[in-house]
């Protein structure tokens, strides 16, 4: 394959990864659908056959361009969208507690795209969290979701998640405090100086920061009925 035509293929499988707002419209027909795993290279087959022909519109009129999707392209479009993976009984009875229809459909492809299936301690967190959060605001949800899936991501069935979610406040805290004694530092010294002695500056969003602490509180007491503070090296455990 020529380096142009290589360029092309990468950038039609980008184009057409599935984002979440392509699997929340997908989620309700792939639900009710019973696709096993064997049934992927068929479905790929049939949509290469058709050799469908798409537009693709540049921005600025700048004009048009009809491509051909590729085998390759489908293939990994249809290995995204995850479509053999069924929810688990209890997630799919926990689920019907989201009132939000969009965060509902959002919870199921977020679930669906997860790295790993939902077992032990992570099942029964997941379970509580719609349960407890499914009433919330659907903007709020959704961050909390968000938040919740990343911590979930990386731990196992036998994980602490309680003391994930914590460890994950006090990394936040920890980066807080170091922005903010860099900010001393900034006032006395200058940046080179700094850089000289050792010091090596991180930015840092705080807003953003001090917002996923926030998150992680809602979580923690909606779910755990507690949460950590911290004050400088101080940590106190706050039971509601």
């Amino acid at each position: 394959m020529s380096g142009s035509g290589f360029e092309r293929e990468s950038l039609l499988r980008l184009i057409f990864s599935p984002d979440e707002s392509i699997q929340i419209f997908l989620e309700e027909f792939l639900e009710q659908a019973n696709i096993r795993e064997e049934d992927m290279g068929r479905i790929t087959g049939y949509l290469s056959a058709r050799e469908i022909q798409t537009k693709l519109i540049f921005p600025d009129e700048r004009g048009t361009i009809k491509v051909i999707v590729s085998p390759v392209v489908f293939s990994e479009f249809v290995d995204h969208l995850n479509m053999h993976r069924k929810l688990h009984d209890k997630l799919a009875e926990a689920v019907k507690c989201i009132a939000g229809d969009r965060s509902r459909t959002l919870a199921k492809v977020k679930i669906r795209n997860a790295r790993k299936e939902f077992e032990g301690k992570r099942l029964d967190f997941l379970c509580l969290f719609f349960k407890k959060m499914g009433s919330e605001e659907e903007s709020i949800f959704d961050e909390c979701l968000e938040s919740a899936m990343g911590i979930l991501e990386a731990a196992d069935e036998r994980s602490d998640i309680y003391q994930a979610l914590s460890s994950k406040k006090g990394a936040c805290f920890h980066s807080l405090i170091n922005a903010e004694r860099l900010e001393e530092l900034l006032q006395k010294n200058n940046i080179e100086t700094l850089l000289l002695q050792g010091v090596r500056p991180v930015s840092i969003d705080k807003d953003a920061v001090l917002r996923k602490m926030e998150i992680i509180d809602r979580i923690c007491i909606a779910v755990f009925g507690k949460t950590e503070y911290y004050e400088k090296s101080l940590m106190v455990s706050h039971d509601y």
